[in-house]
């Protein structure tokens, strides 16, 4: 009974210094992530030099002018907004549609303005948001004119609108004898740039990409003999660079750019990477250029010598920036009265883009789930038919429809990427139908496309009558032809 009284006790003490081990190390591994959250937060409220935010906004700034001044010369607004006969809205923004001319001219011209304030540092947290909101008011009345890039110089003026990047080489300076900014104000940005390269790479993880080298191929084969980087491109060793140097560089993107010992050589290869695409792509505009000078973000003034001479910093140094300047609650003064809408933010921008992938359709063949996911350059199309037929017991044959007198080009493009734009068109053509006493007006189509490099293919069922299709976003839409195999 001893020896049984004993063993229990020696069974008690070794269950409780288990316990207790577990307790402490929980209790250790605990204080270790708070440790390691308060250095995080610490880092993020670090006081730093303010130039290279300031830069990046003059730049974003002048950029944003040349953008508005553009969308005036093109006469964007008439173009795309006022001669079309029809918009095609995004899923749940059918209410989003364009005002008058004059208003949405001088919307445009608002935007400008609101560019001018960010360059020269003028209001900028309020000049930052009219212009974010603004340009998404006419981003997001039709779909054709949908662009990453687009999407890009939003988010960009949204994340100025929470920064003092006016706080040095402003006209607006603020009166005040703190200098410098918040590490986070920096982060932000540089956050969004690596979100932008690694989801384009996550984009590129595709059979077609990996293993048919498309659209890079096709691109390549059609580029022109007398363009200028055909000489060089127009082998099989510059489709295989181009392909997977492409995608490693966009995947690799975090590590290149935030690791220091790496980034000063990893530099050089998206100057080389944003260089050729502007020679390459005729469709994207200013976004390489952007692009090149968004990597200015990843340095600070004193790790850039010419950025040091034009400022006229003593080598070595940056701004001179008290060890305490903002006191042991730093974030009080900066990150911590908005950071539900930063964390919100970059939520958002994390998990949106996978949203695609749990959708019944194709994502890039319907492109639902495909904007706002920055998966750039993914494919390529071409329309090899598009035509729209109205069909009615009155009519002795299918009568084919004009489709230029009520679309544009830009909106016709659209209609080889997107089924739905193809259904609210033949839904359109279904009312113009019933105002000219049409009875019972049916629309099919004859879209043919082709798909990286593939042979055309149908692309919606021309036996269908689209007009009387539905589409839920959670349902698979039968009425669109499957994948062209390769």
């Amino acid at each position: 009974m001893a020896s049984l009284q004993f063993a229990g006790g020696r069974l008690s003490l070794l269950w409780e210094i288990v316990v207790f081990s577990q307790s402490y190390l929980k209790g250790n591994h605990r204080r270790m992530e708070q440790s390691r959250m308060a250095r995080f937060k610490a880092w993020l409220a670090d006081p730093i030099d303010p130039y290279m935010l300031a830069i990046l906004r003059i730049g974003y700034g002048i950029l944003m002018m040349y953008n508005m001044f553009r969308y005036f010369k093109i006469g964007l607004i008439r173009n795309m907004f006022v001669l079309p006969r029809v918009n095609f809205h995004y899923d749940f923004l059918y209410w989003v549609k364009p005002l008058p001319e004059v208003y949405m001219n001088l919307i445009l011209g608002l935007l400008f303005v609101c560019a001018f304030c960010i360059a020269a540092g003028l209001v900028l947290r309020w000049a930052g948001l009219v212009f974010a909101i603004g340009y998404a008011y006419i981003f997001l009345i039709d779909k054709s004119i949908y662009n990453n890039h687009i999407y890009l110089f939003i988010l960009i003026a949204f994340l100025f609108s929470f920064t003092d990047a006016d706080r040095v080489l402003s006209l607006g300076r603020k009166k005040t004898k703190e200098f410098w900014i918040q590490r986070w104000q920096i982060v932000i940005f540089q956050a969004q740039i690596v979100i932008v390269y690694f989801y384009g790479g996550i984009a590129k993880l595709t059979k077609d990409w990996l293993i048919n080298c498309q659209p890079v191929r096709y691109l390549v084969e059609h580029m022109g003999e007398k363009h200028l980087m055909a000489p060089l491109l127009k082998n099989e060793a510059a489709i295989y660079i181009l392909n997977y140097g492409g995608l490693l560089l966009d995947l690799g993107a975090p590590l290149l750019l935030w690791y220091k010992p790496i980034r000063k050589w990893a530099v050089y290869l998206f100057i080389g990477f944003n260089s050729a695409n502007s020679r390459i792509f005729s469709d994207i505009g200013i976004f390489p250029y952007t692009m090149l000078f968004v990597l200015l973000i990843f340095y600070e003034t004193r790790e850039l010598p010419g950025i040091r001479r034009l400022l006229n910093r003593p080598e070595g140094k940056g701004m001179p920036i008290p060890a305490n300047a903002y006191g042991a609650n730093s974030l009080t003064l900066g990150l911590r009265p908005i950071s539900p809408l930063i964390y919100g933010y970059f939520v958002f921008q994390l998990l949106f883009p996978f949203r695609g992938h749990f959708l019944p359709n194709p994502l890039d063949w319907t492109t639902v789930g495909n904007r706002f996911s920055w998966r750039m350059k993914v494919d390529t199309r071409e329309g090899a038919e598009k035509q729209f037929f109205i069909h009615s017991d009155s009519l002795p044959q299918p009568v084919p429809v004009d489709i230029h007198s009520f679309i544009n080009d830009v909106q016709i493009r659209n209609l080889e990427h997107d089924p739905r734009s193809i259904a609210d068109f033949a839904r359109f053509l279904k009312s113009e139908a019933l105002v000219y006493h049409t009875p019972n007006p049916q629309i099919t189509a004859n879209v043919q496309i082709r798909y990286n490099g593939r042979p055309p293919q149908y692309f919606v069922n021309p036996k269908v009558n689209l007009a009387e299709v539905e589409y839920k976003w959670y349902r698979k839409m039968n009425w669109v032809y499957p994948v062209p195999k390769y």
